[in-house]
Formats: C-alpha cells, structure tokens, sequence
C-alpha cells in the first residue's frame, strides 16, 4: 500500500492518497479535481526540478511529494508518451525489440548462450601476457601509415627508417660528436639542443662554449648534421627499436638480427621495404584474432550471425606454419592456448548455434504472438490496420503499420497524419500495455486514458488490458496501477458488473474541496445504485426537498418508457416543474386539458412514492421564487442544489436570475452535465458523494443569495 501526500501542487493544496499494490485502483473525480496533477505529482516525485514546475499559484508554499514507501519506477500514460514514444514517422513504436520481444524466456536463454560466448574473451582478460602482447603489437602498428591502396606511406617512422644515414650510420665528417650520438640515455635531447644551437651561431666564436672556431670545418659539419640529422627521425628510430626489443622474445633470434641490422644499415629501400611489409602483415594476422575473440566474447554476436558461426570462430584461430618472423617457444605457448579454445569452441559450435536456433525460434514465436493479439484488438477496436514486427535480433528490429483498407497491404508512413485521435490513443494504450509490461514498472498511471472514446473502443481497451483476454500472457492483470478517470463504466465493468475480482480492484471518489483532495472508498454494494432505483429512492425519500423528489420521480417515468399511468405521471410532474395548470403537451407551445379521471390515476401514481402529494399546495408555496430559494439556502448536498437552481431558473425570468453572457457558459455545463434526463444507467450516489465542482457551487451560491 503507498501512502501519497501532494502539497501545494496546482489546483492541489493538499492531498492524501491510498494506493493499493497488486491491484487496479481506479479513481473516479469529475473533471477540475486534479487527476493530471496527481499524476504528474506522483510521477515527478523523486525529481525536485520538476516537481518545483508544479507550483501551485495559491500559495507560496513549496511545492511537495511525499510516498511511502517509496515507488520505484513510475511509468504514465499520458500525452507526453503518445507524442514522444509511439508513432514516429513509419515507425510505431520506439524500442520494439524491448517492448515486444525480451521476454522472460528470451532472457534467461540468451543469458545461458552469452556466458557460453564468454570463455575466449576470458582468456584476454585474464591473461595479462596476452594483454601486454596485444599493447605493444598496437603501439608497433601504429607507428606506420598506409594511403587508400594499403600501401605504407614514406612518412612517419618508415620515412625515418628509410634515411641513408642515422644514429647508427654515422658520417666522417661528424665522427667529433659520435660519443653523443650512441649514447642512447642522451642522443635525442642532444641532437634537440645542438639543433635549437644554430639559431645563435652568427660570429667567430662557438655558440655552444664561445671559443674562436674553424668557421670552415665548423660550417662543413653544420651543413651535414642539418642534413643527417633531426630529432622526430632520431626519436622515431629510437622508439621502434625500444618496441622490437620488448617483442625480442616473441620473434626468431635470427629474423631479430636481421630485422635489427637492416634498420640500422645503410639498406637498400626495397629490402627494408620488404622485411617492413612483412613483419606489419604478421603483426595484423595476430591483432585482427585478438580483435576477433575480444568482439565474439563481448557478446558481439547476434541472432543474425547463425550461420556465420563457424566462420566467426575460424578467425580467431591462430594460422599454423604462417609466421616467419614471430617464432619461439613464448610466442608458440600464446598461440597453443588460444588455439586449443577455439578448438574447444569448434566442438561446442553445432551445441551454440542449436541453441541460438532455439532462441530465435522463441523471438520468432513471441513475434506472431504478439502481432495476433495487437491485430485482433485493433480488429475489435475498429482500426482498421495492422502491427508488423520485423526483427532479427536485439539490434536490429523495428516495427511497421500497414492498411487494411484494401486487399494489397501496403505500409503506413507519416503514421501521425494517418490516424484519427482516437485510433491513436487506443492503439498507443494496447502499446503502453506491452511498454509498461515489460518494464516491470512498480506503478503504472493511466490518466483518464478512455474518457474520449465509444462504448466499443472503451470496451475493447479495458478488457484487454486488464481481462488478459488476448493470446499472450501480458497484462495490466495483477499490476498496481491508478486509473485516474471522469469516466465512471470502468467501475460499472470491473466493480457493479464483477468482471474483475474484488482482490483485482478497488475503485475511489476523489473530490477537490477548494485545494483539499478527499478520497472515499466506493462500495458497489451500497454506492453505486441503478438509475432505476435511485430515482425511486430518491422521489420516496421523505429527507429529501420536495423539488428533488419530484424531479427524480419525472425521470422514473421516463424510464418506465412513459406508458400508461407513467404518462399521466410525467405529464402532471412537467406541469409542476413548469409551474403551470396541468395540461397534455401536444406540440410546440401546444397544450390541451387532461381529463379529471385521468389526472387522478396520475395522481394516484404518484402519491405510491410521495403520500403527501398535493398539486396546488407545492406549485403555490414551494416552486416560487421565495420557496426555492428558502430549500437551495438549506440544502446541503451540491447534486440536490444544482437541481433546486435549475427550477429556480425555470420559474424566474433571466433577468431576475441575471445569468450573464460568462455566466451562460458553466451554466450550460450544469445544465446538460446534471440535467436529471442525462444520467447513465449506473451512477454513483448521488445523495452521499459530492460529484458537482466547487466553483459551480460558488457561482450558484453567488446568484442565489443576491436574489
């Protein structure tokens, strides 16, 4: 059960709510009561920003939410997921693959088939040999670049490689500096300041210790250095050979050496080329298994792939007698482990791909499902389209509408510009449904979701939701879900009518009582009545003004279909209300006189539920402007007062009641809203709950008192 307290949000003051868990909790309040805002409330309740957007304009006060205990994930059907969720452009709905197709069953097995595709990936991370291997064949590789036809472009460390001279082919004209230059813990930074140097060699004397120099020798040695000479090229050599010594015990000690010595000497550019070329295609042989097994165990692989896997594992097998370079016992223990893996996951692969098929057999499966139930309800609803989920796997599904207007199906683009409002908003419910569903959301929100709708889509909507009556075992059934709604046939359906069990649903009125919200429970037993019965209740109910009585004692005629005595019922009471002699009413303005005896078996009739009945006494004392106005002053139940206006307004002039232009626009509201003839069959009753807004009470109470 959560306990709900809005404060100080919009028309909301103050509010305390009861939600029951487990069940369907409809609360039935007239519109004005607040039900978006409770909604919204509810729905923002952990977001402090958003809840500050709610601020109430009657107060200063913060605006505030407090639930206990507190409700984790809040999904609300509402305008917000109609705009932002379903229905964009040729797609229905966002996520589909989520929505419709990670069920249950789906998860446990592709969890049972990723831990499977797991064990290689293991190996990379496990073993930090593997790992620092793979580091440095990356660094290695990286240090060359290719143009768009694979070859290695003369840039970078191969530009350096292929120099003539180097930090390992000294010339003789430089032979001075050579103990600079083969010390590797300084040459660099060495070659970097002798070269900065230049920029201050402008006199006799050195730059560098200030004595007087052989400025020819001096500039001989200089032109050659600038010439032999730079520190990107130093430090490219530098750094290649420092990566081929830690790859030193992974290659042949004599591919080493010579892979070494070529680099070094002053090589012919074919032959570095060569050996360059080759060592590069080794290095990429080995990444691109590394690569292979790291993306097949992060679980890269998808249901599409079935039939590529045998390919897929191939690829991370180690090739044998392939490397010509790489050799060694290290390297041939690295490549036995891997190896003897993809060997196992060759045995297991006929068991994956048995086992994939099986899933995508339940994928498959869950798609007819799912587009036969959806279709069947928009079938029933009257929309006259159709669902169809295309999927392959987790990444790769979408969801299309296709017409049935014709016997070519064909599909539906711009879906928003093809739906009418209410196929809409019934079609994006049955989503919200499969959405929430599958969210697992610990509260769903409907917000007055069917208000709108024809008794045929309304049925059709709330049966499936909550009756499970498609194929599919997905449903709002057993769900805590608030159903905030002005529509009171849910509670007729589920509640008068039995068709969810009492352990399913309990329904509520909910009244804003000038900024207080007030919640009491509905008995189906003793709250919700016939009109039948109440009318005759109501008209027997000596408690009751005698207006009321009278009113409701017209509309039992009415529902006794006017015939016989009920005629001459309805006639006298008509006569009454319009505070007139009693006549027969045989057209517009066209009145002719009731004969004596049948005006007495009226009569009679209507003194079965009101003993005291006296025509000329009620018309005489009680409908006047003073007798009305006497009862409305007294009267303490909102229906019974819009009644008792409603004669006022019949017997006096308008311009005695002085109903203004914005006058005439609620009171057309309560004119037709509360009219005693436009009642359901079932209603709420109406003598203990307060179903009329407060401001139709204020304005009532306005006119009445400067009568």
């Amino acid at each position: 059960m959560y306990n709900i307290k809005i404060q100080n949000c919009n028309n909301i003051i103050n509010g305390e709510l009861v939600v029951e868990e487990g069940k369907l909790n409809i609360f039935y309040g007239i519109n004005g009561t607040g039900k978006t805002t409770i909604a919204k409330a509810i729905e923002f309740s952990t977001e402090l920003p958003k809840i500050k957007n709610l601020q109430s304009f009657f107060t200063e006060k913060s605006a505030s939410v407090y639930i206990n205990p507190d409700i984790g994930k809040v999904l609300v059907f509402n305008e917000e997921f109609v705009r932002d969720i379903v229905f964009k452009e040729d797609e229905v709905i966002q996520n589909s693959f989520e929505v419709f197709l990670k069920t249950p069953t789906y998860s446990q097995k592709k969890a049972q088939l990723d831990e499977q595709l797991q064990s290689l990936h293991n190996i990379m991370k496990q073993d930090e040999e593997i790992q620092e291997l793979q580091r440095v064949l990356n660094q290695l590789i990286s240090k060359f670049k290719r143009n768009a036809n694979g070859e290695l472009t003369k840039t970078g460390v191969y530009k350096s490689v292929l120099s003539k001279s180097n930090l390992y082919n000294i010339p003789k004209e430089l032979d001075t500096y050579r103990e600079f230059i083969t010390n590797t813990d300084i040459n660099i930074q060495w070659i970097d300041w002798k070269s900065k140097g230049d920029a201050f060699d402008i006199g006799d004397g050195c730059p560098y210790c200030s004595e007087i120099l052989n400025r020819t020798v001096h500039n001989q040695r200089k032109d050659i250095f600038k010439l032999t000479y730079k520190k990107t090229d130093s430090q490219n050599l530098k750094d290649l050979l420092d990566l081929l010594e830690s790859l030193r015990i992974y290659i042949k000690p004599d591919k080493y050496d010579e892979l070494i010595s070529y680099i070094k000497e002053d090589s012919p550019e074919d032959v570095i080329s060569a050996i360059l070329k080759k060592l590069l295609l080794e290095l990429e042989v080995m990444l691109n298994r590394f690569t292979a097994i790291a993306e097949f165990g992060d679980k890269r692989i998808v249901l599409a792939d079935i039939s590529k896997l045998d390919q897929q594992i191939n690829e991370m097998e180690f090739p044998q007698n392939f490397f010509e370079i790489f050799g060694g016992e290290k390297i041939e223990n690295v490549i036995k482990r891997i190896n003897d893996q993809v060997v196992e996951l060759h045995s297991q692969a006929k068991i994956l791909k048995r086992e994939m098929g099986a899933l995508k057999g339940i994928m498959q499966a869950t798609i007819q499902a799912s587009q036969t139930d959806i279709n069947e309800f928009l079938k029933t609803a009257g929309i006259n389209y159709e669902l169809v989920i295309l999927a392959e796997d987790e990444t790769n599904s979408r969801t299309i509408l296709r017409q049935c207007f014709s016997e070519k199906r064909t599909n539906v683009t711009k879906i928003r510009e093809h739906l009418s409002w209410g196929e809409k908003n019934a079609f994006a419910l049955i989503l919200f449904m499969y959405y929430a569903f599958m969210q697992e959301a610990d509260l769903i929100i409907l917000d007055d979701p069917i208000s709108s709708f024809d008794t045929n889509k309304k049925f059709a909507i709330l049966h499936r939701m909550f009756k499970n009556i498609g194929k599919r075992n997905i449903s709002l059934d057993g769900k805590t879900v608030l159903f905030l709604t002005h529509d009171f046939e849910p509670i007729t359906d589920f509640i008068v009518l039995g068709k969810l069990g009492k352990d399913k649903v309990q329904a509520c009125f909910i009244y804003n009582e000038h900024g207080t919200i007030k919640q009491h429970q509905i008995d189906s037993n003793s709250d919700v009545k016939l009109i039948i019965t109440e009318c005759s209740d109501v008209a027997k109910n000596t408690n009751i003004n005698i207006v009321s009585r009278v009113a409701f004692l017209r509309k039992l005629s009415e529902l006794n279909g006017r015939n016989g005595e009920w005629n001459l019922v309805y006639e006298i009471l008509s006569s009454l209300i319009h505070v007139s002699e009693i006549k027969r009413k045989i057209g517009n303005n066209e009145y002719i006189d009731i004969p004596p005896e049948e005006i007495a078996i009226g009569m009679s009739k209507i003194k079965e539920y009101i003993l005291d009945f006296d025509y000329d006494e009620i018309k005489n004392n009680i409908y006047t402007r003073e007798g009305i106005k006497r009862l409305y002053t007294i009267e303490t139940n909102a229906y019974l007062k819009v009644q008792l206006f409603r004669e006022m307004n019949e017997i006096l002039s308008h311009n005695e009641v002085k109903i203004t232009q914005m006058d005439s626009a609620w009171y057309k509201f309560i004119d037709e809203t509360y009219h005693i003839e436009n009642d359901y069959l079932h209603f709420l009753d109406i003598i203990k709950f307060n179903i009329v807004p407060s401001y139709i009470i204020d304005n009532m109470d306005e006119i009445v008192y400067r009568l």
